[in-house]
């Protein structure tokens, strides 16, 4: 199967999961549990498609290889403070500003509720989205696009994609998309998937681009960012716009690589042999 055909198999794949899962939800008027149940099945789309393409194409090799990067959760210090301070830093500076131009937060919540931290987390993770969706998004589509078209335009259609792949929960009053402007939707999606190419590229690791991704919800339900907590949508454009001038920074940073690496971020095999397994390659060089 060629490399287009498996990242069409691998869009379709999800698209259809998701979506069909999200209008049966919908549609059927279930109670609100046997609803959040479709819904959450549904966020697994990008994972479960990764998983069914991958054995498809190159079989129990290649799912070793896919599921790999789930067990790398080595990075230097500075990788992980930013993972999971950035994105509250990012939120906060956001509401800040947006009070400076007259948009007051809305209410905070309890600090003795501090300890619902850790839990909430673990739901946003596993329940939330994250899960679900990176070991399709960065662990399967990502480097098949780098090695197409360039790290930079590869994560602004993975990005684009990404937003679009949530507009059936825009029509759901009980998803938080559903508040949201979705142009302000495709705009965080875009801007924010050049930091997660960026920290792929440099890890490699699944788990650094799931605490990105959990950070980055939670803080957003944490603090007053979006409605109805906070009386508009400033404070969540102003969090896009810094994303946006650190993605630029980003960018201009690494001269367009984010961190890529044709020798060491090669484009997975998706050729099968006649016996379905993969061909063997040779392992690439490691960068210094």
């Amino acid at each position: 199967m060629r490399r287009s055909a498996v990242l069409v198999a691998f869009l379709l794949v999800t698209f259809v999961w998701s979506w069909t899962l999200w209008a049966l939800a919908a549609w059927l008027e279930l109670p609100g549990a046997a609803a959040e149940v479709l819904i959450v099945a549904g966020r697994f789309g990008p994972s479960l498609a990764a998983i069914a393409v991958t054995v498809a194409a190159a079989g129990r090799s290649g799912l070793t290889g896919l599921l790999a990067p789930l067990r790398r959760w080595r990075a230097p210090a500075p990788i992980w403070w930013l993972v999971v301070a950035g994105p509250v830093v990012i939120v906060l500076a956001a509401i800040g500003l947006a009070a400076l131009l007259g948009t007051p937060p809305g209410p905070f919540n309890d600090p003795a509720t501090a300890y619902l931290v850790l839990p909430a987390f673990l739901l946003i993770l596993v329940f939330g989205g994250p899960l679900g969706e990176e070991l399709g998004w960065r662990g399967f589509a990502l480097d098949r696009l780098q090695a197409r078209a360039g790290p930079v335009p590869a994560s602004l259609l993975l990005g684009l994609v990404w937003g679009l792949w949530h507009l059936p929960l825009f029509l759901d009053p009980g998803q938080v998309q559903a508040s949201l402007p979705p142009v302000l939707y495709l705009g965080q999606t875009t801007t924010t998937a050049v930091f997660y190419t960026w920290l792929w590229n440099r890890t490699r690791s699944l788990p650094i681009v799931l605490v990105l991704h959990t950070m980055t919800n939670l803080a957003a339900g944490v603090f007053p960012l979006l409605a109805p907590e906070a009386p508009n949508d400033l404070a969540f454009g102003l969090a896009i716009a810094l994303a946006g001038l650190g993605a630029l920074a980003l960018i201009g940073g690494t001269h367009r690589r984010l961190g890529y690496e044709r020798t060491r971020v090669a484009a997975p095999t998706s050729t099968v042999t006649r016996r379905g397994r993969a061909p063997a390659q040779r392992r690439p060089p490691q960068a210094s």
